[in-house]
């Protein structure tokens, strides 16, 4: 199968890219640039912000895969606000448009979103059917998926992939929280009872293609996250296990965490216990089933 990537450079399109070649998929990516950023993939120019698309990228592809957006992990001001918001529904409606003027061979459309649609609760396990909640993730989160909906009237299988925090030892969340423990100067954040659902990088990188390959997975949400998810303050003590470091230090307050982050410091403090139940209804098995082993490959002694 012939596989296009936008947002293929980052996090998450490095792991599926490299699953799906090593699987004897091909793979291209869209990016700014025509540089390869991997042996194997070729790149296709493009720029959403004025709509445009190399047309050629969507030669002889049969599934396309929409990760591209500005990081959430850059302060939020007004202007970084309305790019977080504005590069995912640009890079979404510029794909579609392309999708609907040009003959092309796509059968499947796997949209990103995250696990932000949720409202916060430190009770309720959410599931794909439950309503998003108000918050500037939230809203992000609904418009980018309210943008991909137009990929139905196209006949096209679109599943939207509610994701969940990555774990990986190089980027993201985790290995922001690593770096502190490894100088002992690690502790939970707020009250530590928040929920994270976590997952591994390469059961995420797993969990798309298995999506991909499997056809009878209908359109709709699925949430790509882990078995299970588990409190901050858990997370950060069997992240400073298996660095082999103590937890000397209180919870990091939550006013704390404000003062420093600002309104960023929402990603921090947010709690969202959350179901993957749907996906494994279809047959989906996870390499990693429990935190401990997902934190050992990442880091093992």
């Amino acid at each position: 199968m012939k596989v296009l990537i936008s947002g293929g450079s980052g996090l998450i399109g490095s792991a599926i890219s490299e699953k799906l070649l090593s699987e004897g998929h091909e793979v291209a990516v869209l990016s700014r640039s025509s540089k390869s950023p991997k042996q194997g993939i070729k790149a296709f120019v493009w720029d959403p912000a004025k709509s445009h698309l190399d047309e050629a990228a969507l030669e002889g592809v049969e599934a396309i895969i929409n990760l591209a957006g500005s990081t959430i992990a850059q302060p939020w001001t007004p202007h970084n606000k309305e790019l977080i918001l504005s590069s995912r529904i640009d890079s979404t409606r510029t794909l579609v448009e392309a999708l609907s003027r040009q003959e092309n061979q796509v059968h499947t459309f796997i949209n990103a979103s995250a696990v932000g649609y949720y409202p916060n609760s430190f009770e309720q396990e959410f599931t794909e059917a439950d309503p998003p909640g108000s918050d500037f993730l939230s809203i992000v989160c609904q418009k980018w998926e309210q943008e991909a909906s137009a990929i139905e009237n196209l006949s096209m299988r679109l599943l939207r992939m509610r994701i969940g925090i990555v774990l990986d030892n190089e980027e993201g969340a985790l290995a922001k929280m690593a770096l502190p423990i490894k100088f002992g100067l690690g502790s939970p954040l707020g009250s530590g009872k928040q929920w994270m659902p976590w997952i591994h990088k390469d059961d995420l990188a797993s969990l798309f293609i298995y999506a991909l390959e499997h056809s009878e997975i209908p359109t709709g949400v699925y949430n790509a996250v882990g078995p299970y998810s588990v409190r901050n303050e858990e997370l950060t003590k069997a992240l400073a296990k298996q660095l082999h470091r103590p937890l000397f230090l209180p919870k990091v307050p939550a006013f704390v965490l404000k003062l420093i982050l600002g309104e960023m410091a929402a990603t921090a403090l947010a709690s969202n216990k959350v179901s993957s139940a749907r996906i494994q209804s279809y047959g989906f098995k996870y390499q990693y089933n429990r935190l401990e082993d997902a934190l050992a490959a990442l880091y093992p002694n």
